[in-house]
């Protein structure tokens, strides 16, 4: 049964195909940020910033282009530890998440705006996953037992939503925040009305969903399950735009993006793997593996920059550029 709470929030200040694929590449340039294994990082939607957040705690924001470090806070800054990281799209906000407790740091002057602890509708509910919109001035939690909060920091406003049975494993705001798309461990991927938690779209696969990419120019959607499971779908109509072809039984796909106006699909598998696809065929056009410091090394972020080029950042913090053919972005 849906739930919703809608209260007045007052926040303390404190396959491989058929075809064999390209031969594989190198990276344009790498550079690594940090010699220690990241716990969560992001890169900014213009590809300009990167955060990471490190398995000794340390939080530091990165400026891609001259490589200097913006920002950087270490972990006795925090009560208890943190564990994910969200960039505003005008780079002006950073939010980090523990289990409980959500914290805003303004990126201009580095200092902490608002702290306070979230709750679901289950008390022992922890912070499962995290997003913070273009201004920064709205959040969503995604919640262990399946609920999602929604938070307006300029009117102080919180909503709460159970549309899940399982943890939130992806929230993000479409349509100009009108629009939620979350994703979870009970399979299934949501577009739903932010405004009361009126569900508009429900995508599902068997198991949970480990990777999700949505195109909201060209309103397709992405999702694979842990599994082999992934469907490509008109996120309007519901209607199937595609199927990867790949032979392997099991094939995970931990991050997925979509570029070319979707007609292309880049993803990253759970090791060190890219896979750029073409979405009318379902054929993998070409593959290559990031650099690797260490041992299950793997992709925690990519985005395409202006430019043209891909922009991985790796879980040993890695910061590599690749270049892309002008039809694949």
């Amino acid at each position: 049964m849906k739930r919703v709470l809608a209260i007045s929030l007052s926040l303390c200040l404190a396959s491989l195909g058929c075809n064999k694929p390209i031969a594989e590449q190198v990276p344009d340039s790498i550079h690594r940020y940090v010699d220690d294994n990241l716990i969560d990082a992001e890169l900014s939607r213009n590809a300009k910033l990167a955060v990471t957040l490190s398995r000794t705690r340390e939080l530091s924001v990165w400026d891609n282009t001259s490589k200097a470090l913006l920002h950087q806070w270490q972990a006795e800054d925090f009560d208890k530890p943190i564990y994910q990281v969200s960039l505003s799209a005008n780079n002006k906000y950073l939010a980090v998440t523990g289990k409980h407790q959500v914290s805003i740091f303004d990126l201009n002057s580095g200092r902490l705006e608002l702290s306070w602890l979230a709750q679901g509708f289950d008390t022992d509910a922890s912070i499962s996953s995290l997003y913070l919109n273009q201004s920064g001035k709205r959040i969503l939690l995604g919640m262990s037992e399946g609920s999602v909060i929604t938070i307006d920091l300029e009117s102080n406003q919180l909503s709460m939503f159970q549309l899940h049975d399982g943890p939130v494993s992806h929230v993000e705001f479409i349509s100009y925040d009108e629009r939620i798309l979350s994703a979870a461990h009970d399979g299934h991927a949501l577009i739903w009305a932010s405004s009361n938690g009126q569900v508009i779209g429900d995508f599902s696969l068997p198991q949970r969903i480990s990777s999700i990419s949505f195109d909201e120019a060209d309103r397709r959607l992405f999702i694979a399950d842990a599994i082999d499971n992934h469907l490509i779908a008109d996120s309007h109509s519901a209607e199937s735009v595609g199927q990867l072809a790949f032979l392997e039984r099991y094939r995970y796909f931990r991050q997925a993006l979509f570029t070319d106006r979707g007609k292309t699909l880049i993803t990253a598998s759970s090791k060190q793997k890219i896979m750029v696809w073409d979405i009318s065929s379902g054929k993998e056009k070409k593959h290559w593996n990031i650099s690797a410091f260490t041992a299950g090394t793997t992709v925690l972020d990519m985005v395409v920059s202006p430019s043209g080029q891909l922009i991985t950042l790796s879980s040993d913090g890695a910061l590599e550029t690749w270049r892309l053919k002008s039809a694949e972005y």
